[in-house]
């Protein structure tokens, strides 16, 4: 059971992704913390200028303003000395001196698990020792065909409308992805590939759509590296049909 050492502590989560959204909230909300949630950089420093947070969950990949520049401005503008934790899917060299610099305390990668995100807040905003937060115990790997909802069971503690929240989300997700990659290819417009990879690639992680794992990886680094061959036409055909099986299956299995 969940020890309530972030019992009203209050947490300003900035993220875009809306399943990523629900899957961070349902951990913290049992925790007893108080969440307030903002879309991008903008919406997280308007919170910041109108109330007072404990710690704010910052992914860096923002629209309107990005982690980075959120932070120095929660730093340099607003002169707050709010804890900010990073969150990201792209773990590489660099990356989190550069969260450092940029003024944050902390950085997690997704997909992360309830125990590195809860332990991650605990260390960061110094709760006292002994009153260590316990999560639940990690579910066993399964097979599972397209995909696996273990995580989000584990996460939901069984909830099946919070389930469903989160399946719906990555639902109406992947068509505006697969379209906006597909657009991008055309335009051979790598740095939307990767946006649109990246934003989509902790949702894989987490429902466990292992046979696009590695997939998704591979796009991210093609459009980094500018490759627009047929190889990339191969990957972004099969993560479009693969998506495409998925989401009926969810249709059929979890929300039917």
């Amino acid at each position: 059971m969940l020890s309530k050492a972030l019992k009203d502590i209050s947490i300003l989560l900035v993220e875009d992704n809306e399943m990523n959204t629900l899957l961070a909230s349902a951990i913290l909300q049992r925790t007893g913390a108080i969440i307030t949630e903002a879309a991008n950089g903008m919406e997280a420093i308007d919170f910041l200028k109108k109330r007072a947070f404990n710690v704010v969950l910052m992914d860096l990949h923002l629209p309107v303003m990005n982690g980075f520049d959120t932070t120095r401005y929660i730093r340099e503008n607003l002169r707050l000395e709010v804890p900010v934790i990073a969150i990201t899917a792209n773990v590489i060299n660099g990356e989190e001196s550069k969260c450092l610099e940029a003024g944050m305390n902390g950085f997690i990668s997704k997909p992360y698990t309830e125990k590195d995100l809860l332990e991650k807040i605990q260390g960061t905003i110094n709760i006292a020792e002994g009153s260590r937060i316990e999560a639940a115990p990690e579910p066993n790997a399964e097979s599972a065909d397209l995909y696996s909802i273990s995580t989000l069971e584990n996460v939901c503690k069984g909830n099946r409308s919070m389930i469903a929240d989160m399946l719906k989300a990555f639902i109406k997700q992947v068509p505006v992805t697969v379209k906006d990659i597909k657009a991008a290819y055309l335009a051979k417009d790598f740095q939307s590939i990767y946006a649109a990879a990246h934003n989509i690639k902790p949702n894989i992680d987490t429902l466990g759509i292992n046979s696009l794992k590695e997939n998704i990886r591979q796009i991210e680094s093609f459009a980094t590296r500018g490759k627009n061959g047929s190889e990339l036409l191969h990957l972004i055909t099969v993560l479009d049909t693969t998506l495409f099986n998925v989401v009926e299956q969810l249709k059929e299995k979890e929300l039917a």
